[in-house]
């Protein structure tokens, strides 16, 4: 499952793309603003079959929607996370509700520009983290090892 990138975040659309030539399904969020949550669906297509929203937000406005237990992988956006994996959403805290779904095993993975990691991000009580982050500079694992 990845995120439809808004101009200022790094562009999911290849990483998309290579999914589909690999022959993956790929999950995208569909938000309802009136619940406050967003649902996996799968799309086809980075060209059609989308609305544009709040802030120039791409939602799909129909899609197949996949089950939380099929999904491997989950890819987030933040304005910032930190090395222990947090991360400073819109403050919607759409992407803490989803990660806190029991039937979501996922591995949980924020995509930023380096610019956006920080020492520190701050954490309440609902605030999910990644377990790892991919930045345009390399790979970060968050989840402790075992035996630090």
């Amino acid at each position: 499952m990845l995120f439809l990138s808004l101009p200022h975040e790094v562009d999911t659309s290849e990483a998309i793309l290579h999914a589909w030539q690999l022959g993956k399904t790929v999950a995208v969020p569909k938000i309802s603003w009136q619940q406050r949550h967003m649902l996996p669906v799968g799309i086809s297509s980075l060209e059609t079959g989308f609305s544009t929203g709040v802030g120039g937000l791409r939602n799909p406005v129909s899609g197949v929607p996949i089950p939380f237990a099929e999904i491997d992988l989950v890819v987030s956006p933040a304005l910032g996370f930190d090395r222990q994996g947090n991360r400073l959403g819109r403050g919607g805290a759409f992407y803490d509700r989803f990660f806190a779904n029991r039937e979501l095993t996922a591995s949980r993975c924020g995509l930023a520009f380096t610019e956006q990691v920080v020492d520190s991000i701050p954490v309440t009580d609902g605030d999910e983290p990644v377990d790892f982050l991919v930045t345009d500079e390399g790979v970060i694992s968050c989840k402790p090892q075992k035996g630090a």
